[in-house]
C-alpha cells in the first residue's frame, strides 16, 4: 500500500535526512489506514507497533539534536491526534 502524502501534514519524504524516521513515519501512515479500513486484531497489533516505531524514532532524532524539540513535539501531537480521529 502507498500512501497519499498530501493525505497528511507531514510528509514522510521531508524526513529522509532523518535515519529511519522516514520510513516508519510511512510504515505507521500504512498501518492507520489499513486499520482504519479493516480494524482487525492484526491490524491493530501493526498499528500498536508502527505507533511504537514512530515514536521512539522521533525521540532518537530528538536527542541526538537531528530534530528540533518543536517539530517533535507537534508531529507526535498530530499523529496521536489522526490516530484516535
Amino acid at each position: 500500500m502507498v500512501i497519499a502524502s498530501s493525505r497528511y501534514k507531514y510528509n514522510p519524504d521531508d524526513f529522509q535526512n532523518m535515519y529511519g524516521l522516514s520510513e516508519d513515519l510511512t510504515g505507521f501512515y500504512n498501518s492507520l489506514e489499513r486499520y482504519k479500513e479493516h480494524g482487525t486484531f492484526e491490524n491493530r497489533i501493526h498499528f500498536l507497533n508502527a505507533w511504537e516505531d514512530v515514536f521512539f524514532s522521533i525521540k532518537h532524532r530528538e536527542v541526538e539534536g537531528i530534530l528540533n524539540p518543536v517539530i517533535a513535539s507537534e508531529l507526535r501531537a498530530y499523529l496521536e491526534d489522526i490516530a484516535n480521529d
